[in-house]
């Protein structure tokens, strides 16, 4: 995450969503040292804890709650999740806790949390953005009355005063709208020092054929290869899954949002050529 947040640019037009994207906070998220933009929806693809704990949940979940200027965050595990994934926490509990934690508690805790939080595993949700939009449309249109009036004169001079709700510069942005949008999130990724969520390469192809032909938005805690995945090790290498990639070239989503490689930030734009891609 940046040390700042710049105001963001206008949007093109009324009906256009803003996503904010982030991953691998640590339980580092501070208001003051981190604030997130305004924006419509909030996606974090994993590695929101330093260790996986219940109480890094619920401090998590506790800084999503504050962001009250977003109305929709979306959220998946990632490796650092350890008590997130049921049956590595069986195995591996001692090598992350001092205690052994309760695994469904942790789960519901993130499904349960209101405040527009979503909990993804392997999973979809379809974004309502004409009910987002108009939500916030209806609020900008209540603020917009309360601040501006006018004064009303009749036809004989006297005064009469009236409130006239100036709206001309709030636009319903349901115009235009014709759907939602599909987000699915996966935490799962190749084996990487034996943390949650991980998989032998070559065995992740049955979890990336549930990535739905018609996503817009995906969301996984790895990337996929050769794309921010370089990891140095003494000599660099791709720590990204090629399976996901090959997943990629079929459904083609507008967006693709992951974390996991720290060094590895940035942006990937990719132009789809028959099946390959270019950079």
């Amino acid at each position: 995450m940046a040390p700042y947040a710049p105001a963001p640019a206008d949007k093109p037009a009324p009906n256009w969503l803003r996503m904010v994207c982030i991953s691998d906070t640590h339980n580092t998220t501070d208001s003051n040292n981190y604030p997130i933009p305004e924006a419509d929806i909030l996606v974090h693809a994993g590695d929101f804890t330093k260790m996986g704990t219940t109480a890094q949940i619920d401090q998590f979940i506790c800084w999503l709650k504050s962001l009250d200027h977003i109305p929709i965050k979306i959220v998946v595990a990632g490796n650092h999740e350890v008590i997130l994934d049921k049956e590595f926490y069986e195995q591996h509990w001692h090598r992350f806790h001092t205690a052994k934690e309760d695994h469904q508690s942790a789960v519901d805790k993130l499904k349960s949390a209101g405040h527009g939080i979503i909990y993804l595993n392997n999973e979809s949700y379809i974004v309502d953005g004409a009910k987002i939009l108009h939500e916030k449309y209806q609020k900008q249109k209540k603020e917009s009355s309360m601040e501006k009036t006018t004064q009303h004169m009749d036809c004989i001079g006297v005064g009469n005063d009236a409130m006239d709700i100036d709206a001309s510069a709030v636009v319903d942005p349901r115009e235009g709208w014709t759907e939602g949008y599909r987000i699915w999130a996966s935490p799962w990724q190749p084996e990487f020092y034996e943390w949650a969520f991980n998989e032998a390469r070559g065995k992740l192809k049955d979890i990336w054929k549930l990535i739905p032909e018609d996503v817009d938005i995906l969301m996984t805690h790895g990337p996929p290869k050769y794309h921010g995945d370089i990891v140095s090790l003494g000599k660099d290498r791709h720590a990204g899954c090629e399976e996901l990639l090959e997943r990629l070239k079929l459904v083609r989503p507008l967006y693709h949002v992951f974390g996991h490689i720290h060094e590895g930030y940035g942006i990937s734009d990719i132009k789809w050529d028959e099946g390959n891609h270019s950079t």
